[in-house]
């Protein structure tokens, strides 16, 4: 009964490694280097472990050998290896017995992976802030000397590449403010705030620009929507009644006044103003 129950066993461990050396070997066909690497450390961890596999050792130590040489074929490895001066080289050669090295090889590779990938990440981040940087600095030379179309072009091109990075599109349209170019300055603030609607900058900006350019109906429009995005402050309540003041709408100035006293009875402008329009 014994012999019987250790048969089984073995028989058990046998199959789980198989099963992992064959989800290693199918993570290499749909091109999964790192998750078959997992997959054969997993295995090789068990074959450790297992000590003696009876009848199913051939066959697994077999599947290990087919395994190593699947990933010393990889494209991944060879490329790491040419990239080492190695070419025509063997990574991992299967022995029984010589698990814990396998292991330790295949630890390192990972590792080896991990930092090509990291440095990667670094090198097109450079790159992509290099010419993030060389765009808004030729953009807004442009607009410096007065050539409005290609200094456009150059900042455009600059949000639509990199706008969703916290700031930029505000930054822009700062850069075409200064230049007197509203309407496009406008465009931006309004961009951030998609982007970010929590940009509170953003909205100030938006609403000053459309301000300035006599848009009150759009600068209405936001400021309504700033108190949905924000909730109810005082300030908020205070500049809206301010803004309606500034456009003739006394009524509606002397309302906002009002809700500004409200959460805020001794603020002064409000008070003044809701007397101005009483």
């Amino acid at each position: 009964m014994e012999r019987k129950v250790d048969g089984q066993r073995m028989a058990q461990m046998a199959r789980e490694i198989r099963e992992n050396v064959s989800r290693a070997k199918g993570y290499l066909r749909r091109d999964d280097l790192d998750r078959a690497i997992g997959c054969a450390k997993d295995a090789l961890m068990q074959k450790g472990k297992a000590g003696t596999l009876g009848h199913g050792r051939s066959e697994v130590d077999l599947m290990f050998g087919e395994l190593c040489e699947e990933i010393n074929r990889h494209p991944r490895v060879v490329a790491l290896l040419e990239s080492l001066g190695v070419r025509g080289g063997t990574l991992l050669r299967y022995g029984a017995g010589q698990e814990t090295l396998l292991i330790k090889k295949l630890t390192a590779l990972q590792i080896k992976m991990e930092d090509i990938a990291k440095k990667e990440v670094q090198r097109v981040e450079a790159k992509r802030t290099a010419q993030k940087i060389e765009w808004l600095k030729a953009g807004q030379t442009l607009l410096r000397e007065k050539n409005f179309p290609k200094g456009k072009v150059y900042l455009r091109r600059v949000v639509e590449t990199f706008g969703d990075e916290p700031g930029l599109a505000r930054e822009v349209g700062n850069m075409f403010i200064e230049a007197g170019l509203l309407t496009e300055a406008v465009e931006m603030f309004v961009v951030a705030i998609e982007k970010a609607p929590n940009d509170g900058e953003a909205w100030r900006l938006a609403i000053n620009t459309y301000d300035t350019m006599g848009e009150f109906q759009k600068a209405e429009g936001l400021y309504l929507d700033a108190i949905r995005v924000f909730g109810a402050h005082p300030m908020t309540y205070l500049n809206i009644a301010k803004f309606y003041y500034k456009w003739h709408k006394r009524d509606n100035a002397y309302e906002y006044a009002e809700r500004a006293l409200s959460l805020d009875p001794n603020l002064a402008e409000a008070i003044e103003l809701r007397d101005k329009t009483a």
